[in-house]
């Protein structure tokens, strides 16, 4: 278990500052590697009393794309409707009860959606899952976590998926 954590990041001045932790962004895609991702930012809002964001991003509008999306595998296409809502269901069913959390759903690119809610929520950290792809997704999808820690105005932790659960 965390006992306490203080993130530092460099100040463009040359010292060192230390970053107020009060509201963390977990997005989720329903895989373990973000099931961790929530779990780790639960632990890390127990030591800080952060609160946290869940965010879903799925690529298409259920309501306007569905032709759009019919020929796409679910892993691409992302999650819609009531997959969208299990998903982020089963995110807040892995916060204890003292986390303090919001749920939220979004439509678009997942990486521009993610790091434009963490500007619009002033989030002060994100914490995503990474987990390995293989080439169809890589190719169609790059990697979100990649995309969000190299354009992330805040810190970003990176959990990686545990092969062993």
């Amino acid at each position: 278990m965390i006992e306490r954590i203080i993130t530092i990041h460099r100040n463009t001045t040359g010292g060192m500052r230390m970053v107020r932790l009060a509201r963390i962004l977990v997005p989720v895609d329903g895989s373990g590697a973000s099931d961790e991702a929530v779990q780790f930012a639960a632990a890390l809002a127990d030591c800080t009393g952060a609160s946290i964001d869940i965010l879903h991003v799925s690529y298409f509008d259920s309501n306007t794309d569905a032709e759009e999306v019919s020929w796409l595998p679910d892993s691409v296409a992302g999650p819609i409707g009531p997959e969208a809502h299990a998903i982020l269901e089963r995110a807040g069913k892995l916060l204890p009860e003292i986390a303090v959390h919001e749920v939220y759903h979004r439509t678009g690119s997942p990486a521009e959606t993610i790091l434009a809610f963490a500007r619009e929520r002033h989030s002060d950290m994100i914490v995503v899952g990474s987990r390995r792809m293989d080439a169809l997704h890589a190719a169609l999808l790059g990697s979100v976590s990649s995309a969000v820690l190299e354009e992330a105005e805040c810190p970003v932790t990176v959990v990686k998926e545990n092969p062993h659960r």
